[in-house]
């Protein structure tokens, strides 16, 4: 239980060098702070949270109340940012001469630029293509198969999935974005067959779940159709299936 608890301290860590800023301040402050507000803030409730953090009852309790995959997430009430700002600005606020506050200014913001990662270097980092900040396919087909004044269910490439719902979330999606994490999948018997491309299977199953639209990639149309599904359009490269019995009309 406890390997487990460490095991997500430690994929959160990331580099570590910002947990090793953020402890070296929680101990300055500690010798440090006199005001006992701000020890309540800046210190006796960071350690209240990591005792809490690493009892096996908390990690038990919150598997019970929620999915304990998302446990780490408790390591969000940790204030990080805030206890390393107040320390470095009550450290640099003792140093009286000018030459040498600045160059202790400067190391640390060097330090701690370089404690960890440059955020664009991540695969998930790509350049903004609209105000909404999400994929131009994903605005256009939305905008295709959106119907006033009612729901509509579609089946999306895993690319698009966590975007749909932001955009609109009248359009709900046949099987969601937690298939793209292996710790949330269930059973789902028409992503199997959209998967094993079983056309015969994808259109039975579409049309008894009423899903309306089939999205899929560019270059893997279907060479045959799915039961009760014809080709509607092409956007962004996009192939749009549309279901011909289960209507979409209000």
């Amino acid at each position: 239980m406890l390997g487990t608890i460490m095991s997500v301290i430690k994929a959160y860590m990331g580099t570590g060098f910002v947990t090793v800023i953020f402890l070296l301040c929680l101990v300055y402050l500690v010798f440090t702070e006199r005001d006992r507000v701000k020890r309540c803030v800046f210190i006796y409730m960071p350690l209240v949270v990591i005792i809490v953090f690493l009892c096996p009852l908390t990690y038990i309790f919150y598997g019970k109340v929620s999915e304990d995959v998302t446990y780490y997430r408790l390591l969000w009430l940790i204030p990080v940012t805030p206890v390393i700002a107040y320390a470095a600005v009550t450290y640099l606020s003792d140093i009286k001469e000018g030459a040498k506050k600045t160059a202790v200014t400067l190391a640390l913001a060097l330090f701690v630029a370089f404690a960890g990662k440059l955020m664009y270097t991540s695969v998930h980092m790509v350049k903004a293509e609209n105000v909404y900040h999400m994929p131009q396919a994903v605005v256009d087909i939305c905008d295709a198969i959106h119907v006033d004044g009612r729901e509509v269910r579609a089946a999306m490439p895993e690319e698009l999935m966590q975007f749909v719902r932001q955009y609109d979330p009248c359009i709900c999606l046949a099987y969601g974005r937690q298939y793209l994490m292996a710790v949330y999948q269930e059973e789902n018997d028409f992503r199997d067959a959209m998967i094993a491309r079983d056309t015969y299977l994808i259109g039975t199953l579409g049309t008894v779940r009423e899903v309306h639209y089939i999205i899929v990639r560019p270059g893997e149309e279907f060479e045959e159709l799915p039961v009760n599904y014809e080709e509607y359009m092409r956007i962004d490269g996009f192939i749009i299936y549309k279901n011909t019995v289960v209507s979409t009309e209000v």
